[in-house]
């Protein structure tokens, strides 16, 4: 007798939504697996993290569509994170500048920069 829902299991057996981590890996510092994060959802401890980094990144972009936080920040930290934010992107401006040989610019950005001070 033939089964018809043996190829369909076998369909979505092969099928995953979210990617797994096939190579069975344990965390170094607690033994916790990635397949036990899938199942719980929670790690068991901080060094998990970064074990495990490559995989949960693709699972977060496939939830997420992005691996990093875009969402609201704490109202004590918005301005800070605006200025290193700020600061960040005219640091990269006047790398661009002065490697474009735009030193007008450069020199806009250069003193833009010092009134924000040393954010780092």
């Amino acid at each position: 007798m033939y089964d018809i829902f043996s190829e369909f299991e076998d369909f979505f057996n092969n099928f995953d939504v979210f990617p797994t981590y096939r190579e069975v890996k344990s965390c170094p510092n607690c033994g916790h697996t990635y397949q036990s994060f899938q199942k719980t959802g929670k790690f068991g401890c901080s060094k998990c993290y970064e074990t495990f980094r490559e995989p949960v990144k693709s699972t977060l972009r496939q939830i997420h569509q992005n691996s990093k936080h875009t969402g609201k920040v704490p109202a004590g930290s918005a301005q800070e994170l605006k200025l290193k934010k700020r600061y960040e992107e005219l640091k990269l401006a006047l790398s661009a500048a002065v490697k474009a040989e735009d030193y007008e610019t450069a020199a806009k950005l250069h003193k833009e920069l010092k009134t924000l001070g040393n954010i780092d």
